[in-house]
């Protein structure tokens, strides 16, 4: 009973010299691929380097919106698309509204400079024909408006760590949008009903690790091996066998990102 994590960010262990025992957590747990996801220039370039000795881990290159500080910082996002392993995706990128400033004129240049830098990286994706991974925070309708005038197919989108409700997912759906639940499904009632709504052909799973650790596994650090958790709650919430669930997901995860 193979599975995918979907997204998840890996530096952090490797720097805490922790990479190889969470790595083999992942391989007990037969979690067999992985998508570790691109937030700055510094895990691009560690990413790009680190997949050379793990076939089975792709990666993918983007500013979170919450990172980029300089619209500077997107010339280095075409050296990567040159490289010998290359990227699976222009991803995370989007927009977090969570955050913002309360004097409103600083509010609006964050806004306006998160956009601006998305709309890029979606143009960028668009040129060199690579799906893109979406952040996406409290700012559904600009998120989805950016997207639709970017002219990039639905089916090239995934929504990750899908946290709006059922409205904005029937909007996904039909635009044939890819979504992805995190471990905050198992302790956030609110995303269940969005869950039951989504396509079944269209949905992934994820870890987002460290973070969002699902349950029963809190408040321990998230890491690939607890998709196991978030697998079982969101096969139940179907009334799927979580075997079927794995084997659904998996095989999205590969059509998404074209894995080999």
């Amino acid at each position: 009973m193979e599975i995918i994590d979907s997204h998840c960010h890996l530096d952090d262990f490797f720097y805490e010299g922790k990479i190889e025992e969470v790595l083999a957590n992942a391989e007990h747990a037969s979690v067999t691929k992985m998508v570790a996801v691109g937030t700055h220039p510094k895990d691009w370039e560690f990413y790009a380097e680190f997949v050379r000795n793990h076939g089975h881990i792709s990666y993918t290159v983007g500013l979170h919106p919450l990172v980029a500080k300089k619209e500077k910082e997107l010339d280095q996002l075409s050296i990567f698309l040159e490289k010998e392993i290359k990227p699976v995706a222009i991803g995370e990128i989007g927009l977090d509204y969570h955050r913002l400033p309360h004097e409103q004129q600083a509010k609006d240049g964050v806004i306006e400079f998160q956009k601006l830098i998305f709309a890029k990286q979606l143009e960028l994706a668009k040129a060199n024909d690579l799906p893109v991974v979406i952040h996406s925070r409290q700012a559904f309708d600009d998120t989805f408006d950016i997207l639709i005038n970017s002219d990039i197919r639905g089916d090239r989108i995934l929504f990750h760590c899908y946290g709006y409700g059922v409205p904005e997912m029937e909007k996904l759906k039909s635009f044939g949008t890819f979504v992805s639940f995190a471990g905050t499904l198992t302790f956030r009632k609110e995303q269940v009903e969005p869950l039951k709504v989504a396509n079944p052909d269209k949905l992934l799973i994820e870890t987002d690790c460290p973070y969002l650790t699902p349950e029963p596994h809190r408040p321990k650090p998230n890491e690939p091996a607890f998709i196991r958790a978030t697998a079982r709650f969101a096969a139940k919430t179907l009334d799927m066998s979580e075997n079927d669930f794995c084997n659904l997901t998996y095989k999205n995860t590969e059509k998404f990102f074209a894995l080999k």
